[in-house]
């Protein structure tokens, strides 16, 4: 098994027609190691959820992978949002008490608190990585795709769908009640948006689509189990409060989206999904002053739900067969 980066060999782990895990040898003492600067390359044939499994991968590895991802969550995102917010605060001119200003920031009341939102879920994105690296001894390259790495053609064909279809349905739909009452300082909104976004919305699929649908994976070797289990904590992380129509339709995504995942072999066409809705949702709010009440909106209409689910599975469906017709990789390589 090299180490250090990955070569393929030519032929691939299949049978029947399906990849198969190959046999493992028993892992030598070295690999056994949780932590180590010495990287291994997952098994060669193995879908998405499985890359975390093989040599250098114990339970308790898995585990100690687990708890330190949901502190990262818990611990890491709000210190680094709270950095932003007293940033904010002080610039401008400490108005109330801090506890009043981090409120209504984190409701959208400031533009700030977006940003301070949005830079909270991006740090996330490293820390995956590190994770990857130095407790399961794989590449970061293993977390966007089992070619490895981000396919950048297959990610822009996604968007470019994603944009189509999604804003198609909005205008279709909702579009009519749309009204123009853009929020004070535009300008600073519309940035913040188009500039974090991305990165907020990357930073969930590699935390929930990504590194939990790999480590549970690793634990649960049917992978849908996996897939659904990260859909549900992906809903539980939108807060307790939506209303079951709202949890449905975010669980229904996060399904939807693992889904193509693991059938494709990468993040690339749930990260375009999900920057496009979070983009367009963000800016159409910015542009008719609604960013607060996007932030506290926690109700939904079970057709209004059904609309989006319908969206979301259109963007699935035509992202899979693209993903077919440019030959995407979905199994990991041969590898020695």
């Amino acid at each position: 098994m090299a180490s250090g980066g990955y070569r393929r060999k030519t032929g691939r782990a299949k049978a029947g027609g399906k990849a198969v895990e190959p046999a493992q040898r028993k892992p030598t003492f070295r690999e056994r190691a949780i932590y180590s600067t010495r990287t291994l390359n997952p098994p060669s044939g193995v879908d998405y959820s499985r890359v975390l499994s093989g040599p250098g991968q114990r339970p308790v590895t898995s585990v100690a992978g687990l708890a330190a991802v949901l502190l990262g969550f818990f611990i890491i995102y709000p210190l680094v949002a709270k950095l932003v917010l007293t940033v904010g605060y002080l610039m401008r001119g400490m108005p109330g008490t801090s506890a009043e200003y981090t409120r209504d920031a984190l409701a959208f009341h400031y533009w700030e608190g977006l940003l301070a939102a949005h830079i909270g879920w991006a740090v996330l994105i490293p820390v995956t990585f590190l994770l990857l690296r130095y407790v399961h001894r794989r590449e970061g390259i293993w977390l966007s795709s089992v070619q490895p790495g981000m396919r950048w053609r297959y990610l822009l064909f996604a968007v470019v769908i994603a944009a189509l279809v999604m804003n198609g349905v909005y205008w279709m739909t909702s579009g009519k009640d749309f009204g123009y009452n853009p929020e004070s300082n535009l300008g600073v909104w519309l940035a913040v948006i188009f500039v974090t976004t991305p990165f907020q919305a990357a930073a969930e699929e590699y935390f929930f689509r990504g590194y939990l649908t790999q480590v549970l994976g690793s634990l649960i070797k049917w992978r849908w189990v996996s897939v659904a289990a990260s859909a549900l904590l992906f809903g539980a992380a939108h807060g307790f409060g939506q209303s079951l129509p709202m949890f449905t339709t975010r669980v229904v995504f996060g399904l939807v989206m693992g889904a193509l995942v693991v059938l494709t072999g990468g993040l690339e066409a749930a990260i375009a999904a999900h920057v496009v809705n979070n983009l367009s949702a963000f800016t159409y709010a910015a542009l008719g002053g609604g960013v607060a009440a996007a932030r506290s909106f926690t109700e939904a209409t079970w057709e209004a739900g059904a609309i989006n689910i319908a969206s979301y599975a259109v963007v699935g469906v035509i992202c899979y067969f693209i993903g077919r017709a440019l030959k995407v990789a979905r199994y990991t390589p041969a590898l020695d």
